[in-house]
């Protein structure tokens, strides 16, 4: 079974990192550069640029003799270049990287050519010799692509095929160079390989040790993650697994070579272990993550999910600062591979979620809106609260306008809509198959807004606890 959380081959570069939330990777400033004005008369202060989720290694499928593939049918493979931008001095003003231009040289990689699309030449992109370069532009009224401080953009976008007599293995590197009018210049170097791993993941309740049904709030529960390698392929050096739990639960903060989002009760653990993961292998982790039930918690969910450890997208991360285990080191130990689920290359996740016997208490967890002014944002408010039965009520903060529905999106697709549009309340349905989605704008900066988030308690069975039946939505605003 193929699982298509990976992403579109068009965006696999990235292999599936939305969404969501920034760490850079990469992109070492190596000379800098001067602040121009974007006006005459309203200069744009001067700002800086970081690749972002930018792999340390790029994998090209190789050709298979053995099908019915014939020399030139294969497909190229697509490649974005994603940048961010931030301020390099405080204030309010808008900022923004302006005059963006991008190089990429392939003189390194002589397995690897490359190959332009209309789409890529739209993007403002050109091919000659062993050279791309791209000066972004705006796909609708054709100016210059600036990035605001801020906000990350897919900035360039092109294509690469193997060599027809291309060999498996390494082949050499691509270098990137980003230059803008008023940010310092910035280089990276990515490896390229020919021949591509297809990683798979024990999921379901196989992840458990043992597998629990109904459970009691307050007790332990222990996770096992597994992962395997089906590709053409190795996985060379460390792997990065990555377990998080959303809902009433908590993480015990254990092995040493993990790090963890937090000190006490942590959510998340991104743990780096050492590969290989090489072709037809399967490991799991040679001990379980522990974790705690709340001791009013009916509900959650935990994902478990492997990387090559330089493909880590920026929403996985954590800082070198992060706070780590005391225990022993986490490691793999061998296990059968042979019926797990198969993902789209470069990652392969597990996903399980729980129930307790405490079923009647319907509780939400508070959330806080991340963003600037004018970002028009979706979130699937089921994931933040951990809900899954009826309906959720909401009242939107001060400043935040619902969005919902748009004319021309299928009708399959739910979303939270106004139940009463003056005093901004929504309604979000109780979740099917789908989640629904909560789509909203912030218009406008207002200090201190808050709203809320509720379920009701169930009509036929008594709630033993209506206090966690509220909870706040905050706002942080992004300047």
């Amino acid at each position: 079974m193929t699982d298509s959380r990976a992403g579109s081959r068009r965006r696999r570069a990235t292999t599936a990192w939305a969404v969501a939330l920034l760490v850079v990777l990469g992109g070492a400033v190596t000379s800098s550069g001067a602040g121009s004005p974007g006006r005459a008369d309203q200069p744009s202060p001067g700002v800086t640029l970081a690749f972002q989720d930018t792999p340390g290694t790029f994998y090209l499928r190789a050709l298979d003799r053995s099908d019915d593939q014939a020399p030139g049918d294969q497909q190229p493979e697509p490649y974005d270049v994603t940048l961010a931008a931030s301020r390099r001095s405080p204030g309010r003003e808008p900022a923004k990287a302006e005059k963006i231009k991008i190089t990429i040289d392939l003189s390194d990689a002589k397995a690897v050519t490359a190959s332009l699309d209309p789409w890529d030449r739209r993007d403002g992109c050109k091919w000659s010799g062993a050279l791309v370069t791209c000066t972004p532009k705006d796909s609708e009224s054709g100016k210059a692509r600036d990035i605001a401080s801020g906000e990350s953009a897919r900035i360039a976008h092109f294509h690469m095929i193997p060599r027809e007599d291309a060999t498996k293995g390494p082949a050499g590197s691509l270098k990137i160079t980003v230059a803008s009018s008023n940010a310092p210049t910035i280089h990276q170097t990515i490896q390229l390989a020919i021949g591509a791993p297809h990683l798979t993941a024990r999921s379901e309740w196989g992840l458990w040790d043992p597998a629990p049904d109904r459970i009691d709030p307050g007790s332990e529960l222990k996770l096992r993650p597994a992962f395997g390698n089906e590709g053409e392929a190795d996985v060379e050096g460390d792997l990065n697994v990555v377990v998080e739990v959303m809902g009433q639960a908590t993480l015990h903060r254990q092995y040493s070579n993990c790090r963890y989002d937090r000190a006490d009760a942590p959510k998340k653990a991104m743990c780096t272990i050492p590969g290989p993961l090489p072709v037809g292998a399967a490991y799991e982790t040679d001990q379980p993550f522990t974790m705690t039930i709340d001791e009013t918690g009916n509900h959650g969910r935990i994902t478990s999910t492997v990387y090559p450890a330089p493909n880590t997208p920026s929403r996985d991360l954590l800082p070198d600062a992060a706070p780590r285990g005391t225990g022993a080191p986490l490691g793999f130990r061998p296990t059968d591979g042979s019926d797990f689920k198969s993902f789209d290359r470069e990652l392969a996740f597990g996903e399980v979620q729980f129930r307790t016997t405490r079923r009647y208490d319907q509780q939400v967890n508070g959330f806080t809106i991340k963003g600037k002014v004018g970002d028009v944002i979706d979130m699937d408010v089921m994931n933040e609260d951990g809900y899954f039965e009826g309906d959720t009520y909401l009242t939107l903060p001060e400043g935040v306008t619902l969005i919902g529905h748009q004319d021309g999106e299928s009708g399959d697709d739910p979303f939270c809509e106004y139940g009463d549009k003056k005093h901004r309340t929504v309604v979000c349905p109780s979740p099917l198959n789908v989640h629904p989605s909560l789509r909203f704008r912030i218009d406008k900066r207002v200090d201190g807004a808050q709203g809320t988030i509720s379920v009701k308690p169930d009509s036929e069975h008594p709630d033993p606890d209506l206090t966690n039946n509220t909870a706040p939505i905050t706002m942080e605003y992004v300047d």
